[in-house]
C-alpha cells in the first residue's frame, strides 16, 4: 500500500475544486454494502475508512473553482440538464472489488453502463468552461472508494481480509451531482452546488 494523500498539482489547503460526483445519500443498499466491507477492514493499519456521509463515485473534476466565473458554471449546468435529460436512469451492480496502491473500491457492472453520463458532462463542461481539467483524465474506471491508504506497506493483510466478498448491491443513477469539494486532513468534503436529473421533464401539455 502506497500513501493516497500525497498533493495533486494545484491542489493545496482550502483550495476548491468542481467535481461532477454520484452521491450516495439516497442509495441504501450500496451504502449497506459499503459498511460490510468497512467491517472486514476495521481495525488495519494505515486505512482511513470513508464516512458514509461522504461515498460518492468521481464522474469528473472540471477545474478549480477559483479559476471558473458564476457565468460558466451556469452554463455548465444548462449543458449537462439538456444532456443528462436526454438519458433515462441507469441502473448497474455496485460490488466489483478493486485493489489499488492507494485504496480499496469498489466498481461496477457492467463496467461501461455510465459513460454516457460522464460523456454528458464532459461534453457541458468543454462547451462552456474556459479552464479545466479535462484532458487530465481522459478515460473513466467508475468506482466507490471504500477506503484510503495513508501509509506505505504490505497489502496482504487487505487481501487477506477481503477474502471473503459481500453480494454486489443495484446501484440506481437518477441525478450527478455538482459539487465544491474540499481537501479536510484525511478526507474529501464539499458543498453541493447543483443536483442534475437524468430523464426529460414531461410537458406541462402534455404533448
Amino acid at each position: 500500500m502506497s500513501d493516497h494523500w500525497w498533493w495533486r498539482p494545484g491542489v493545496r489547503p482550502g483550495r476548491r475544486l468542481l467535481v461532477w460526483h454520484i452521491l450516495l445519500h439516497d442509495q441504501p443498499e450500496p451504502r449497506e454494502l459499503v459498511r460490510q466491507y468497512q467491517d472486514k477492514l476495521a481495525g488495519l493499519d494505515g486505512l482511513d475508512l470513508i464516512p458514509e456521509e461522504w461515498l460518492h463515485m468521481t464522474t469528473q473534476i472540471i477545474g478549480f473553482a477559483d479559476e471558473i466565473s458564476v457565468a460558466e458554471v451556469d452554463a455548465m449546468l444548462e449543458g449537462a440538464a439538456e444532456r443528462l435529460g436526454a438519458l433515462a436512469p441507469i441502473e448497474v451492480e455496485l460490488g466489483k472489488l478493486w485493489f489499488h496502491s492507494e485504496a480499496i473500491m469498489l466498481g461496477i457492472r457492467p463496467p461501461q453502463a455510465l459513460d454516457p453520463v460522464r460523456e454528458a458532462v464532459r461534453g457541458a463542461a468543454a462547451a462552456s468552461v474556459r479552464v479545466h481539467q479535462l484532458a487530465d483524465e481522459p478515460d473513466w474506471t467508475p468506482h466507490v472508494s471504500v477506503a484510503y491508504s495513508h501509509g506505505d506497506g504490505p497489502a496482504k493483510p487487505v487481501i487477506d481480509a477481503l477474502a471473503l466478498q459481500p453480494q454486489g448491491r443495484p446501484l440506481r443513477v437518477g441525478e450527478v451531482h455538482l459539487v465544491e469539494q474540499v481537501r479536510d486532513g484525511r478526507l474529501y468534503r464539499w458543498d453541493l452546488r447543483a443536483a442534475v436529473p437524468l430523464g426529460k421533464r414531461e410537458n406541462p401539455g402534455g404533448q
